[in-house]
C-alpha cells in the first residue's frame, strides 16, 4: 500500500513538472516574440566600373518578412546570427 501511494505522488510531481518546464518554454517564446532583432547589415552594390561599394549599417527587424520585403532585389552572400551580407549587382538602366 506505502509503495503504491509513494509511486502516485511521485507520478504526480513528475507531471507538474513536465507542465511547469513546458509552460516556461512557452513563456520564453513569448519573451523572445516581444522584442525586435538587431542586425548589422552590410551593403555591398556593385558599380558600374565593377568596384563595390560598402555600407554598414544597423537595422532593428520586428518582421523578417518586412525586412526581405525592403531588400528583396539584393541577393544574400552570408547571414550569421547577429550580421547579414547582401549584394547588389550593378544594373543597366
Amino acid at each position: 500500500m506505502l509503495i503504491s501511494v509513494t509511486r502516485y505522488i511521485i507520478t504526480i510531481l513528475l507531471t507538474g513538472t513536465i507542465l511547469l518546464s513546458s509552460q516556461a518554454g512557452a513563456e520564453t517564446d513569448n519573451y523572445h516574440a516581444r522584442y525586435p532583432a538587431i542586425y548589422e547589415v552590410i551593403l555591398e552594390k556593385e558599380t558600374s566600373n565593377g568596384l563595390v561599394v560598402t555600407e554598414k549599417k544597423y537595422e532593428t527587424v520586428w518582421a523578417v518578412e518586412d525586412f526581405w520585403s525592403k531588400y528583396q532585389n539584393w541577393e544574400l552572400i552570408d547571414q550569421k546570427q547577429d550580421q547579414i551580407i547582401l549584394r547588389k549587382p550593378y544594373e543597366k538602366h
